[in-house]
């Protein structure tokens, strides 16, 4: 081996492993970003990163033979036409088999996963009311806020309406078409021992994704919209829950708040405010308890103010334990609200 084509290759390579590191750090996302454009509306939270670092190598090791023919050899173009040509081509083809094969590995990724039911499926809604806040300083708050975990019996029927929805229109990041959503859609996966997570919104009769190349994609699917309306009509549904705990700005700003929050309701209590929905007890009129709870569901509820108490509602059989609904009592007046509807009754001993 000659003295120059051992420095070629060395160069070469040198050349290859800073492309490749450079990859992770400055050009990390500039070549993501361009690999991106070519992918079809497809989710991108969870696409290999391999082939950006692949890329800059590639990329860098074509240059520097260039360079090195060039700056070192000297070697005419005229010449060695036909060397030039072939590296100048490698510099083209390369990037797109790259790119090509980063795209079929993108989408049968994205497919493969996408076509699985769904492990855990969780809604969160957009809309003013359905969290209640206790201020804890003039700049955080904590409470207790409606998610809604779409229970093992749906979520077949959940994934297969995701799989069905029909494409609409791919818009530019700039171009967002819906001003507000309703609702936030976590829906998680699970594929060869990993996660894979997908988000979508939706409002205005569409759903919203945020997909590959800073686009968004709108779709729609009038089955997944009906069980959408479903699971709402299950969390409205009081026997759908089996614990509760009771906060307010005290166990929020109170030292010991954490061991606070550990305290459940007992079975006998809450069978007690479960019982306190009764028709008889529906409240009809603008009463100054319903003022006082639509204030609270409005504005962060004050540190001073201790009369106000959020009921945590977890639902029944929920794998991970989380809260899923609530209720706002007001003690001054007795004034209790679920899902938008006011009761007078006494809870005072359950809350204190």
């Amino acid at each position: 081996m000659t003295k120059v084509l051992r420095d070629k290759i060395i160069t070469v390579l040198g050349a290859g492993f800073l492309g490749y590191y450079l990859s992770f750090s400055l050009l990390h996302s500039l070549i993501r970003n361009n690999l991106l454009k070519i992918l079809p509306p497809i989710n991108d939270r969870h696409l290999p990163d391999i082939y950006v670092n692949i890329m800059g190598a590639a990329i860098f090791a074509i240059l520097a033979y260039l360079l090195f023919k060039v700056v070192l050899e000297k070697r005419s173009f005229k010449l060695h036409k036909k060397s030039y040509l072939i590296a100048i081509s490698l510099l083209v083809i390369v990037p797109l088999v790259i790119a090509g094969i980063f795209r079929v590995h993108a989408v049968s990724l994205v497919n493969k996963a996408e076509g699985t039911t769904p492990k855990e499926i969780t809604i969160k809604t957009d809309r003013e009311g359905d969290s209640l806040m206790f201020a804890a300083s003039t700049s955080s708050a904590s409470g207790v806020a409606k998610s809604i975990s779409v229970t093992e019996s749906l979520l077949d029927d959940f994934g297969k309406g995701i799989r069905e929805m029909e494409l609409k229109e791919v818009v530019s990041g700039e171009e967002q078409r819906m001003d507000s959503s309703y609702l936030t859609m976590w829906i998680r996966y699970e594929i060869d021992g990993n996660w894979y997570s997908k988000i979508l919104r939706y409002g205005q009769g569409i759903f919203e994704e945020h997909v590959a190349g800073g686009r968004i994609a709108y779709y729609s699917n009038h089955e997944l919209e009906n069980l959408l309306k479903e699971a709402f009509e299950e969390s409205a549904d009081i026997n759908n829950y089996d614990q509760a705990r009771v906060i307010n700005s005290m166990t929020i700003n109170r030292e010991n708040g954490a061991e606070e929050k550990k305290r459940f309701l007992a079975p006998e209590d809450f069978q007690i405010l479960v019982d306190s929905l009764r028709p008889e007890n529906l409240i009809h009129q603008d009463t100054e308890g319903v003022k006082r709870i639509k204030e609270a569901l409005k504005e962060w509820v004050p540190q001073e103010e201790t009369n106000i108490y959020g009921i945590e509602l977890w639902q029944a059989g929920s794998s991970e334990n989380t809260g899923q609904n609530f209720m706002v009592y007001d003690k001054r007046t007795r004034t209790l609200m679920f899902e938008g509807a006011y009761y007078q009754v006494d809870l005072d001993d359950i809350v204190a």
